[in-house]
């Protein structure tokens, strides 16, 4: 591989790719640095538990025979660490299937241990009446759905961080947990690798939104003392929206009598012609129109100032 590609926004992404016609499953330049990783591993760990090995050992054997004893500790023991980082990727690549895995050895392992134990045609009644069950019963049809959709979304995300999200020359990518169904939709653990940040995961919800087939997607901190690990809320739903029965409605007694209300007469129509005109005026206390007018009210005039002797001296 030569040193120009290496390194490059495109080959930096891990997982399956495409290199010409062919499919590849990991990178090359993501195996060849997890390879130089394991060297190097091999050589410091061989380093540490040799030394310290054949220390303990001359406690109990010669020295002579401590020393070989530390390299061979050494040896192995830096070999497994050194393996481990090589096949990584490897499994890396088995933990995103790891479900879909599981479920197929599980089906598969059932159907060939009930072909042992009973008739197969038994065997395909158990199996079509499992997958009936789950299709009728509304309760357990929901719930598979929901795992469904747990799946499905942590290939969703996967495919996501391997779009738009910035990849180091490793091909390291988010660690993509374990998804659990929530009333609103799914919630997927993640752990951020370093250069990656909660703000560069919150100004690409929009675009998770749409990868996922979801109506929106959240993003919080799932410790409050580490940044790395992140909690995905996928909503599908929304539960606030919906009618939810009172469970208050159950602790109202039923055996009430009915109370009967005496029903007042309204009138049907109201006739005033049987109604006397009754004039309550006395006709002494009226005062006497003259011309139209009522007539101007006499009295004693209203003193002015002058009339007051005390001011006379202003």
């Amino acid at each position: 591989m030569s040193k120009r590609t290496f390194g490059t926004h495109h080959n930096n992404r891990g997982g399956i790719g495409r290199r010409g016609n062919a499919v590849t499953v990991i990178q090359t330049n993501v195996q060849y640095s997890y390879l130089r990783t394991a060297k190097i591993t091999f050589y410091v760990v061989m380093a540490i538990v040799g030394p310290f090995t054949a220390v303990i050992a001359t406690q109990y054997l010669h020295p002579l025979a401590a020393v070989p004893l530390g390299l061979i500790a050494g040896t192995i023991v830096g070999g497994l660490v050194a393996c481990i980082i090589a096949i990584w990727p490897v499994l890396r690549a088995i933990w995103w299937w790891l479900p879909e895995i599981t479920l197929a050895m599980l089906l598969i392992g059932g159907w060939v241990y009930l072909q042992d134990q009973i008739n197969p045609i038994i065997t395909g009644v158990i199996y079509a009446s499992t997958i009936a069950s789950i299709g009728l019963v509304p309760v357990v049809r929901r719930y598979m759905l929901a795992l469904l959709w747990c799946l499905i979304v942590r290939h969703r995300l996967r495919t996501c961080f391997n779009t738009f999200l910035p990849a180091d020359r490793h091909g390291h990518l988010p660690f993509i947990g374990v998804a659990k169904p929530i009333p609103v939709g799914e919630r997927v653990w993640v752990w951020l690798r370093p250069g990656l940040s909660l703000e560069q995961i919150e100004s690409q919800l929009d675009k998770i939104a749409v990868a996922c087939w979801a109506a929106s997607v959240t993003v919080t901190k799932a410790r409050s003392s580490n940044s790395a690990a992140i909690y995905l809320d996928i909503k599908r739903r929304d539960v606030l929206g919906g009618l939810v029965g009172s469970p208050l409605t159950e602790d109202l007694p039923t055996d009430v009598p009915a109370i009967p209300r005496p029903v007042a007469t309204v009138p049907a129509q109201l006739d005033l012609a049987d109604v006397p005109d009754i004039d309550d005026t006395d006709p002494t206390e009226r005062p006497a129109k003259k011309n139209g007018r009522p007539p101007a009210v006499t009295g004693a005039p209203a003193k002015t100032a002058t009339d007051n002797s005390d001011l006379d001296w202003i």
